[in-house]
């Protein structure tokens, strides 16, 4: 905590009160300081249901993909689902295959189902071609890699293999060809969302696939509006959810009696714009349309969440669905058992499941198969069809998980034993650790905690089948893909995100890379302008502290969930004192109560030694946290999680 150099902090609750126009003054406070959140209608803000998400068909490749699939899956053909091992790539081929193969249209499909594993480098690499090959499929689907090879791609559809990539990483100028490439991220895309994950891509495929099999498949419908201030008329036309140019109703010589009007009369819950709305009408036309899509939304919250979406827009929806759709599967006897096995062995609440849950049991639990070389495990257990089955590899999947924390725990204590040994390592730019008896697998994790603790970039390198596998982490806004290719010459592979990428290298190649990496990484930040070396922290609100507490935490409950661009709220306290301090876990986290707020808790975690000697030097101190709710054993408390502790200048820190 010693690296925080500045807290700015927010108002007091009563001045946000005085000053702020509003029945809800705190929400509305900060809605208006949520760029990703400001502009949005308030209903749409505080509600979600199906007519919030966007017409799939303005993603570019889409129709050809549903075309594709829907032929083969009729007429027999051998179609290969390949996702890759973390999270999403499970989430999205789970999706797409639990559709296939539980919808009576595709009955008898002949529908093969792999994913990638930890031992495997990136996407379609050569012990990913040779196993494609072996099963000689007609079809395959690619989920969550493709984009950037289009020479493997090419060498698959040479031997007359048909090709479908669903994929939401960053497009390269050279993109695949003679494959249907659906990507938002493509720059012909009209999509109006950029950032969604490949999860949802999936149940864009899905809901696209279901409404090409309806009648309402290709009509149009026209309205005309007035202009307020010319008077003059213009028609639109619509198709599939979108808006068309005039000139393609012509080509398509319809006769002027079936061109329908647009439903004016047809009333939503939540105001939406006239594509969504005349998309949702028609699929509302469709006999149990949206309940078989309610199910096909936990996967693809799963995935945005653990794929670290952001929460604004079509994937604020998605999230808020798929909560709504888990806490009945928990509940109730859906289709999904593997799911529901796991959300009871997890113990989580059923009484509603939370973006904390999706973040950090659900999603952890799924990645850790991956990590660990198993991800075959998490596919068997979505894709359960008994209750005694699913709930086997339930139990499974959790021990496997617990392997991966045991694995992460010995390579966080070889970690902090190397930075010991060798603290000069963590002044330069970037902060790399790489040692022999290192583990592999959870590199990604490490690398993580490596930018947590010295708020910089962090790679962490292990040694993985013969050469090493490394995970890159940004710490702010640095594309951390553009520091990879330009040491793109020592890899084997590489790819990822901007904040997060991995990659593969020979053991011998290491030291070069290393030495290349501290001047590269220089030069890389250096072209980042705004990159500040003070580390501050931005809270919303000054609370005191008879003000914690369930009421307060209501007040901006409608603002969930949080995570990637619309973070939890960040509340500072002033001039605290603890009482009732208990450390935990042999004094590595620390529990205690503030004097003036209740029965509250105060949890601070891996700083607990820290805190200790803290207070035994200092009477009062200043806290940054956030409140939320804790679910354990049966019952749900509240308690306020600490970031930061200090004193502080009026708005500083030292």
């Amino acid at each position: 905590m010693h690296h925080v150099t500045k807290v700015h902090f927010g108002p007091l609750l009563s001045e946000v009160r005085t000053k702020v126009d509003s029945k809800r003054p705190l929400l509305r406070y900060l809605v208006d300081k949520r760029e990703g959140l400001r502009n949005i209608h308030p209903k749409e803000l505080l509600s979600s249901d199906f007519s919030c998400l966007h017409s799939p068909f303005s993603l570019p490749d889409l129709l050809d993909a549903v075309e594709l699939l829907v032929r083969f899956a009729k007429e027999g053909k051998k179609i290969l689902l390949y996702g890759d091992r973390d999270s999403d790539g499970v989430s999205s081929t789970c999706l797409l295959a639990f559709f296939l193969k539980s919808h009576p249209e595709f009955s008898g499909i002949n529908l093969d189902v792999m994913v990638s594993s930890e031992s495997d480098p990136y996407g379609l690499c050569k012990e990913a071609l040779v196993k494609i090959k072996k099963v000689k499929p007609d079809l395959l689907v690619t989920l969550d890699f493709g984009s950037s090879q289009a020479d493997e791609i090419e060498e698959l559809t040479k031997t007359g293999i048909q090709v479908i990539v669903l994929d939401h990483h960053e497009v390269p100028v050279r993109i695949p060809t003679h494959c249907a490439l659906v990507n938002p991220r493509r720059t012909d895309s009209v999509y109006p969302e950029k950032k969604i994950c490949t999860a949802v891509l999936s149940f864009k495929l899905v809901s696209a696939i279901l409404f090409r099999l309806s009648e309402e498949f290709g009509r149009i419908y026209t309205k005309t509006t007035t202009h307020p201030d010319s008077g003059q008329k213009e028609t639109f036309y619509f198709q599939n959810g979108l808006i068309i140019p005039k000139d393609s109703v012509d080509n398509q010589k319809f006769e002027k009696n079936s061109i329908l009007p647009y439903p004016e009369d047809f009333v939503t819950a939540i105001p939406v714009d006239d594509e969504r709305k005349l998309f949702y009408y028609q699929c509302s036309r469709i006999p149990d349309f949206f309940s078989g899509l309610e199910e096909e939304t936990d996967l693809a919250g799963i995935g945005t969440i653990t794929d670290m979406m952001p929460l604004t827009g079509e994937n604020r929806h998605f999230v808020k669905l798929a909560l709504e759709s888990l806490t009945k599967l928990y509940v109730g006897d859906k289709k999904r058992k593997g799911l529901s096995e796991l959300l009871k062995e997890l113990k989580l609440n059923p009484h509603g499941i939370t973006t904390k849950d999706l973040g950090w049991s659900i999603g952890p639990v799924l990645n850790s198969a991956g990590r660990m070389g198993k991800t075959e495990e998490a596919v068997s257990l979505l894709l359960a069809e008994t209750t005694l089955d699913a709930k086997t590899k339930a139990k499974q999947l959790l021990s496997i998980n617990e392997e991966r924390k045991e694995r992460t725990k010995r390579n966080m204590d070889r970690v902090e034993r190397y930075f010991a040994r060798k603290p000069e390592r963590t002044s330069n730019e970037i902060v790399f650790c790489y040692e022999p008896d290192m583990e592999p697998g959870v590199s990604g994790i490490v690398a993580t905690r490596m930018v947590d603790t010295y708020k910089k970039p962090a790679i962490f390198l292990a040694p993985d089948n013969g050469d090493a596998r490394g995970s890159i982490r940004s710490y702010g806004p640095e594309n951390v893909l553009e520091l990879l290719e330009s040491l793109s010459s020592h890899f084997l592979h590489f790819g990822g995100h901007p904040e997060a990428g991995g990659f593969s290298i020979q053991l011998d190649k290491i030291p070069a890379f290393e030495s290349a990496l501290y001047p590269t990484a220089k030069d890389w930040l250096s072209k980042d302008k705004e990159r500040s070396s003070v580390h501050s922290i931005e809270t919303d609100f000054t609370v005191l502290t008879e003000e914690m507490g369930e009421r307060l935490l209501k007040e901006w409950k409608d603002l969930e969930p949080f995570g990637q661009g619309n973070p939890d709220i960040k509340l500072a306290i002033r001039n605290a004192k603890a009482i009732h301090l208990t450390p935990l876990s042999a004094g590595k986290h620390v529990r205690f109560h503030l004097i003036g707020s209740g029965s509250l808790k105060y949890m601070i975690w891996n700083k607990g030694e820290e805190f200790q000697k803290f207070m035994s030097e200092h009477g009062s101190f200043d806290l940054v946290g956030s409140l939320e709710e804790n679910f354990y054993q049966g019952r749900t408390t509240l308690q306020f999680i600490v970031e930061w502790f200090g004193i502080a200048a009026e708005n500083s820190a030292d």
